[in-house]
């Protein structure tokens, strides 16, 4: 069975308890195969690090710029795609290399989101259509084998 919420928020960075409570309640119906706890919120934790991102830096805490969510589940996985008009930025193609390897440490607090993106998400997409950046994030109930 396929489930589906949209989400639109306007306001301050304190509205994020409501992304993480929908993708809570959404993630619950997903049976996780490995970790089911743990990867439940590895990805809500992602998908905070993602929704500050676009506030902080994309609008620059402006609370009255639209954000976009569409939350999916199946019983195989769990996607989200984040939506915002912020500046065209595409988080896969930002290199944060040395901070994963700890050879450059951010100068203030923070810097880590993209890392825990990549880290947590088995599939990201970006795409900039009609003014939006569009962040698809999709997380798979069973990891598959790949057979050598």
């Amino acid at each position: 069975m396929r489930s589906q919420v949209v989400l639109k928020l306007l306001g301050p960075l304190d509205q994020l308890h409501l992304v993480w409570q929908v993708g809570e309640t959404m993630l619950a119906s997903v049976a996780f195969a490995d970790d089911p706890e743990g990867t439940r919120y590895h990805v809500l934790l992602a998908l905070q690090e993602m929704v500050t991102n676009v506030l902080r830096h994309a609008y620059d805490q402006d609370e009255t710029r639209p954000i976009e969510l569409c939350f999916e589940t199946s019983a195989d996985d769990f996607a989200v795609t984040l939506r915002d008009q912020g500046p065209a930025f595409d988080p896969l193609a930002h290199d944060s290399s040395a901070i994963v390897s700890g050879s450059q440490m951010p100068k203030e607090s923070g810097g880590f989101g993209i890392p825990i993106l990549r880290k947590c998400m088995d599939e990201v997409s970006y795409e900039r259509r009609d003014g939006w950046n569009q962040l698809r994030m999709r997380k798979h109930a069973r990891t598959p084998v790949l057979v050598r």
